[in-house]
């Protein structure tokens, strides 16, 4: 007879190994303007999972609670205030999670887009330089179920630009040589930032009683200094030989001119992500031709 004896036992309960937190990293890449109003800034979140790492199924973007945004001291401030957040890359971001390891990484880009107009209108504008701080709130599920929390921000810090502004005030016709006449256009320049900017370009096409007259563009005219207005003359030389002989009479006789005057001045900051200002300017009336 054989007699086999079968123990049993209960077997030791085995603990599900701690759940590792989520880390990530926040970076400030570069800064775009979509406009002078609308300014682009790019960021980059960088996601580590650890193994076995899951967030909901649905949507993705839960991995994303909430965000803010603080300007030079304040907020929280929110689309309310001007901002906006494109996050459109989270909603892939499962499928990329499911074929990580440990030590993988997701790189994501956000944009953050800021309106200076309503940033002014609030009163949040700095004038000088900007420092944003982007602060964004992540939700996850660890490997045993458990919800994590992330709280990360990142600082940007970049110098502000303020549209400076061109006029024209005055335009007159002098009369001069035998085959030349001149044009006297009055200009000022506003400029409100904490650095010199300069008049680089003034393109323009001058037409008198409807034909054309002349056209060019001047270059690398002024500078103007920081928190200035600058006003001023740009003196351009016509020629007589391919004009209407009416309006060479009409100058002759020093009578009024009715003129036409379009074109556009170039203004640049030294910025690299708003570097030019452009003004567009079409201008009619009629001048009196004054002896030079």
């Amino acid at each position: 007879m054989v007699i086999v004896l079968i123990s049993c036992r209960t077997q030791p309960t085995i603990d599900a190994p701690p759940d590792i937190p989520l880390s990530a990293n926040f970076n400030f890449i570069s800064i775009e303007a979509e406009s002078p109003s609308i300014l682009m800034l790019n960021f980059e979140l960088i996601i580590k999972f650890p193994q076995n790492f899951t967030i909901p199924e649905f949507p993705a973007v839960n991995l994303l609670h909430s965000w803010h945004v603080e300007i030079n001291g304040h907020g929280p401030l929110d689309e309310s205030s001007g901002f906006s957040l494109d996050y459109s890359a989270i909603y892939g971001l499962q499928n990329y999670i499911s074929r990580t390891v440990e030590g993988s990484e997701a790189v994501i880009p956000l944009i953050l887009s800021m309106n200076i107009d309503r940033l002014q209108e609030l009163g949040l504008a700095p004038r000088d330089d900007y420092e944003v701080n982007l602060v964004l709130n992540l939700e996850y599920t660890g490997s045993s179920g458990a919800a994590g929390e992330l709280s990360i921000s990142c600082l940007a810090e970049f110098p502000g630009v303020r549209a400076p502004v061109f006029n024209i005030t005055s335009i007159a016709i002098l009369q001069a040589e035998l085959v030349n006449t001149g044009f006297r256009v009055g200009i000022t320049i506003d400029n409100p930032n904490p650095f010199s900017v300069d008049l680089s370009a003034f393109s323009y096409t001058l037409y008198g009683n409807g034909m054309l007259w002349a056209e060019g563009r001047e270059r690398d005219i002024i500078r103007i200094p920081a928190r200035s207005i600058l006003s001023g003359n740009i003196f351009l030389v016509m020629n007589f030989i391919d004009m209407n002989r009416t309006l060479l009479n009409q100058i002759i006789r020093l009578e009024d001119v009715n003129y036409r005057f379009t074109g556009e001045s170039e203004v640049i900051t030294g910025v690299n992500y708003l570097p030019v200002f452009i003004t567009d300017f079409d201008l009619r009336g009629y001048s009196r031709v004054y002896p030079e």
